[in-house]
């Protein structure tokens, strides 16, 4: 059964009736000022301590609040924090451009045009620059060089992958404000002041070697973090191509996973477990998530329409399998099709 925009409009007045997309200031209230002051305590203790082992230690923590501030940015690039721009883009500009090091701007940017055309093989941004990744068959088989052997074997290299994810978003970053110079100033001073507070102020208490090194660390375990969180939301789910004709919300709800776990999860996830939801309203507040699953779920059921809502343990074999799948269509270097077919 195709569902129109008629449709959306129907599930949207039953969500505003129940009050599930009003604003709810009083809990990024909370929110925000307390990953401010966990992350000022826990450098403290750092700076305090300076020795090897608590600093080795911290990073866990520290890349642990470092992705609450990137769940906040997100939500803040949807003007899901508050009602006013200003404070959307405060918390936005604040919580990726200062505390990740990645461009405000460019995440926006690009995560516009996701929501607008999601698992879109020529459109969608998570799906076309995913190099050397490919996920869907018409990139593995437009694979060449280096890129086209990581391919073959991304379900493999996935996981080592995340570690250099926050680096890739840093250098993104820079190639979008060297090639859109208007409107990227914010973005340039804060990531400086990244650079001179998580750098060099933090080499002054620590020593530069230190200072590197918890660095790097904690970039690495957000990058893992990072996987964790943004890869269930649509790898493995079905690709649409320039042909396709769905609707606004069909295809935000097919081409979405939502995860199935314990309430305590969505504080680990951000919300992001409620991937259906969160496209169909991206403005939504993560408070409301888990209440409106109900009535979208109950929706899409009585309409017959595809709601996939995976265990987390599902969802990581469906992204392995659909990785590895993919991965085939890569065509083997001649001298790996050689050593395949004598084994």
């Amino acid at each position: 059964m195709a569902l129109t925009n008629t449709d959306y409009i129907q599930l949207r007045k039953e969500a505003e009736k129940r009050g599930l997309l009003n604003y709810t200031p009083a809990y990024y209230a909370f929110v925000f000022p307390l990953n401010i002051l966990l992350l000022a305590v826990i450098y403290a203790a750092v700076f305090y301590f300076n020795n090897w082992y608590v600093t080795i230690l911290m990073s866990i923590p520290i890349s642990f609040i470092g992705m609450q501030f990137a769940y906040l940015g997100h939500e803040a690039g949807h003007l899901s924090i508050s009602k006013s721009p200003h404070v959307n883009e405060l918390v936005g500009y604040f919580s990726h451009s200062f505390i990740l090091g990645g461009s405000f701007s460019y995440w926006k940017y690009k995560h516009d045009i996701h929501h607008a055309y999601p698992n879109h093989e020529d459109i969608d941004p998570d799906v076309v620059d995913r190099f050397p990744f490919s996920y869907s068959e018409k990139h593995a088989k437009q694979s060449s060089g280096l890129s086209r052997l990581i391919t073959r074997y991304q379900a493999f290299l996935l996981l080592p992958a995340f570690l250099i994810v926050t680096f890739l978003m840093r250098f993104d970053s820079i190639k979008y404000m060297l090639k859109n110079r208007k409107g990227v100033l914010i973005d340039v001073l804060l990531m400086f002041m990244h650079i001179a507070f998580f750098l060099i102020f933090s080499a002054y208490f620590l020593g530069l070697m230190k200072s590197i090194i918890l660095y790097i660390i904690v970039s690495m375990l957000l990058g893992i973090y990072f996987g964790f969180s943004f890869s269930p939301n649509h790898v493995g789910m079905p690709i649409l191509r320039g042909d396709e004709r769905l609707s606004y919300m069909e295809k935000q709800i097919v081409t979405s996973r939502d995860v199935k776990c314990a309430k305590s999860f969505d504080f680990i996830f951000g919300g992001l477990n409620y991937q259906i939801e969160h496209h169909l309203f991206p403005n939504i507040s993560r408070k409301n998530l888990r209440r409106i699953k109900t009535i979208v779920k109950e929706f899409c059921m009585s309409n017959s329409l595809s709601y996939r809502d995976s265990t987390l343990t599902e969802t990581w074999k469906d992204i392995f399998a659909y990785l590895n799948e993919i991965g085939k269509h890569a065509k083997r270097l001649n001298i790996l099709k050689t050593v395949e077919d004598m084994v």
